[in-house]
This record gives structure tokens, sequence and C-alpha cells, in this order.
């Protein structure tokens, strides 16, 4: 039996698939596989038989992978369904890492990356398709203003065990340029817990090259860019990195400066647009990355399909519904 097709198959949910999951773990070491095969009740997906492709080809598409890719793909593939009737096509989170690894696995058939993909020397197997870009932003709630490269290290360097950093420490290490609404004495510093694009990027910029340099301080870990999101805009006097997607949609967080760009969020979209195709921008270009599509090799005649569809300009709607930036936009 096609290991893909029997996941797709939502009856096919039971004891039986979380014994497979396990041997698939197990013999794989890839953890982030069991993420992605733990969530499948939230899929994206209808039944029916796809227009254009190969009448011998799979007419289901499973995509996992990137949190921040999942949004534009979710949209997507409704978007898709409805244009060709009979394909279904699941869309699950799970992190970068768990789209790489999986695809790797030929457990997926498209990931999903919202960090680059070395295609060359690291994972030679794999197609790496750009179907747009994005940005990670630091926001705040009750925390506002300005803050250096450095300054925003320094501040993720000095969370205490509990998770917080004092306001007064903020003060000293911002020079008074990030200030802290009166009352607040303490600052709730949020980070990712799973491996992603988004703290990857983030480890990259203001951890001095590390990869998961996040991983390291003690910032309270939150699964996925919804959940830091919300845990910012429920906890007066916090800060933390989310993508500029989620940080545009929200009335309950302010952006905060790095380097000096824009507060207001519709100028730093323009910075971040121009950052995006490399040119003069007070948006860092370090904050940016690409939004990925990968196949296990050459894609299959369906797979291909799907990802015309998401670079067509007729689509762009969907990656701006987001806060994400279409081929279009960067090229």
């Amino acid at each position: 039996m096609n290991m893909k097709n029997f996941f797709n198959n939502e009856a096919g949910v039971s004891p039986i698939v979380a014994t497979l999951v396990l041997v698939v773990v197990a013999i794989a070491g890839a953890a982030a596989v069991g993420t992605i095969m733990g969530s499948f009740s939230s899929d994206v997906s209808d039944s029916a038989s796809a227009e254009g492709a190969s009448q011998s080809a799979s007419t289901e598409l499973l995509i996992a992978g990137s949190s921040t890719v999942q949004p534009v793909s979710e949209i997507l593939a409704e978007s898709y369904m409805d244009a060709h009737p009979g394909v279904k096509v699941t869309v699950q989170g799970g992190g970068s890492g768990a789209g790489v690894s999986s695809t790797e696995l030929d457990i997926v058939d498209i990931g999903a990356s919202s960090s680059d993909v070395d295609t060359v020397n690291e994972h030679p197997d794999l197609v790496k398709h750009v179907i747009g870009g994005s940005a990670i932003v630091i926001i705040g709630n009750d925390v506002t203003g300005n803050a250096t490269k450095d300054e925003i290290t320094a501040i993720y360097n000095n969370v205490t065990s509990d998770g917080t950093i004092p306001a007064t420490t903020i003060s000293t290490i911002t020079s008074g340029n990030l200030t802290v609404a009166g009352g607040i004495t303490d600052v709730s510093v949020f980070q990712r817990s799973d491996a992603s694009g988004t703290e990857e990027t983030f480890s990259k910029y203001f951890g001095a090259g590390d990869k998961h340099w996040a991983d390291s301080t003690d910032a309270k870990g939150e699964d996925g860019n919804a959940l830091v999101l919300k845990a910012v805009e429920d906890t007066k006097g916090s800060m933390g990195f989310v993508d500029f997607g989620f940080a545009a949609g929200s009335d309950a967080v302010e952006l905060i400066s790095v380097e000096g760009h824009s507060t207001d969020k519709d100028d730093c979209e323009d910075e971040v647009i121009a950052a995006l195709k490399s040119e003069s921008s007070a948006f860092d270009e370090g904050m940016t990355r690409p939004l990925i599509y990968l196949t296990n090799g050459a894609p299959s005649s369906l797979e291909q399909s799907f990802i015309d569809f998401a670079m067509q300009p007729a689509n762009t709607d969907a990656f701006e519904d987001v806060g994400y930036f279409p081929m279009i936009d960067l090229v």
C-alpha cells in the first residue's frame, strides 16, 4: 500500500497508523516526521480528479512542513481543488525541518520550508521550488521603540530562568530606546520551541550565525508562529519574534524596529519587499527568507501542476491575504 495514500485516508487514522508512525520515526530517526503524522486531524481536503494531470498519476497530494508556509498552502489547496475537481490536497505543518525530512523519506509529496535548503551538498535528492518570500520581525505588547541587532541579541542572552527580563535591564541595554509600559517590571520573552525556518532565520541573524541559537536561551518556547503571536498578544509586557505576515494581521502587537526599519506595518511591508528584491531598504535583508516547496527528485505531473498553480499571477491573493509576498512581487 502506498504510505502517502494510507496516511491521507482519514478513515485509516487508527492505532495502526500510530504504530506505523513509530516505526518510521525509529528507523529514520526523524522525530519531526512524527509531528506531522500526529497532526493529520486538521487537514485541508476534499475529493475529486485532476484536470491536466496524467491519468496514471495520483490524484492526492500531501503537503507538510513549515508553519510559515502552511497558511498560504491551505488557501492554495482550496483554490486548486476548486479548479481541479477530483484532486484531494492535504496540508499539514510540523516545521521546516519536518518538511525536509518527510520529503526525503518520501512520506509527503511536497515539503514546505521557510529557510533556504542546500540541495547541492546537504540534501542532493531534493529539488527546490521558490514560490515567494517573507521576513521575521520582532513584536511587542506594551514594549515599543527601536533597538539594534546587537541589543536584541543581548536581550535574549539576558533572559532569566523564568523566561523574563527586568524592564530596567531592557532600558539599560537599549539606552532607553526600547521602552516598557509603566507598571510592568518584568518582560516575558518568547521564542520558538520547534525546529522552524522562522527560528533558524532569527538565530542566524541575531545569534551570530548559529543555526538554532534561540534554543539555547531561556526565553519561553511556543510551537509555531500562531502560538508565539498569541502568547505575545495575551501577555502584557512581552516580546517575541514571528513571521511578518502574522504580525501584520494583529492589532494587539506592535513592531519593534530593528536597525531602523519602520514600525508602521504598511511602510514596513514596502521595506520588506525591497529587501527581498535585494534593493536598498531600511529592512535588513538578513531578516528575510524564501518560501520554498520541495520535491523528492523531479516533481510528478500533479506536483508540478500544483507548484505552477502556486506561482500564477492570478493566485497572488493567497500570499497577500496572509502577509506574504508572491514571486511576481519579487522578480
